[in-house]
């Protein structure tokens, strides 16, 4: 019952969406920010009840440690399709995600995220990912955040994929802060139960921000993995969530 009535509010979604994408087309000519501002405004409303029609219980923590007077780097683990759901229902700042090519195929969905200046990331292709990582460099010193998931795949064990260093080369080349994101349980929602929606508990946590500056140079060498082990110990931490 709940992927019928996530669907169907999906599909009114779409078709009261459309005059609103032609205003964001208009704003984007004179203001992408602005544009990019309504548009996560939208987004976030939407998903939130796509979670909420979903049976979706939410946990957040660490909001608080999110810096407000800057752009920062999000890197998290990635475990569903609902991570992006979830995230931009709860991100405080604007916000640019960077997701696989696939999504951007999905009408209505690569529409909005167009308009959120997200980038789309082709797994097969290093020279085309490296023209993404450097195009998030530029939107991030243009005041957007980015929110990355450095594992590269969707990854529903408990045991962290290596993080690719290469998606932290954005943190090098800004001066951003790195903020460690961990999600949990997400999968339940929908990939453990294909095609159906399931309701359940999910948990996204923002840890401590990351400063470059502030690491050692070894560490500050391998960010990708001290950024990787501080989001396994957060998922560590929470492990008996998923039990209670």
């Amino acid at each position: 019952m709940r992927t019928i009535i996530v669907g169907i509010y999906a599909v009114v979604v779409g078709i009261i969406s459309l005059p609103f994408l032609l205003i964001e087309l208009l704003v984007r000519l004179i203001s992408p920010m602005a544009a990019a501002r309504f548009a996560q405004f939208v987004v976030r409303i939407v998903f939130s009840q796509i979670l909420f029609l979903s049976g979706a219980k939410k946990t957040i923590i660490g909001l608080e440690k999110i810096p407000m007077d800057t752009p920062v780097l999000y890197a998290a683990n990635h475990r569903s399709f609902y991570d992006i759901i979830l995230a931009y229902s709860t991100v405080p700042g604007q916000t640019s995600f960077v997701s696989k090519k696939e999504i951007g195929k999905i009408p209505c969905v690569a529409q909005w995220m167009f308009f959120l200046r997200c980038l789309f990331m082709d797994r097969s292709d290093i020279k085309q990912q490296l023209s993404v990582i450097k195009q998030c460099i530029t939107q991030v010193k243009e005041g957007y955040s980015i929110y990355i998931a450095p594992e590269g795949t969707r990854n529903a064990t408990d045991t962290l994929l290596t993080f690719k260093e290469g998606s932290l080369r954005i943190a090098h080349k800004t001066g951003c802060p790195i903020v460690p994101v961990c999600v949990m349980n997400t999968e339940a929602i929908f990939e453990n139960s294909l095609p159906w929606i399931h309701g359940g508990k999910i948990l996204i946590e923002y840890g401590d921000p990351i400063y470059l500056d502030q690491l050692s140079p070894e560490d500050k060498k391998h960010v990708g993995a001290y950024t990787q082990k501080i989001i396994a110990d957060m998922y560590a931490k929470h492990l008996s969530f998923l039990e209670k």
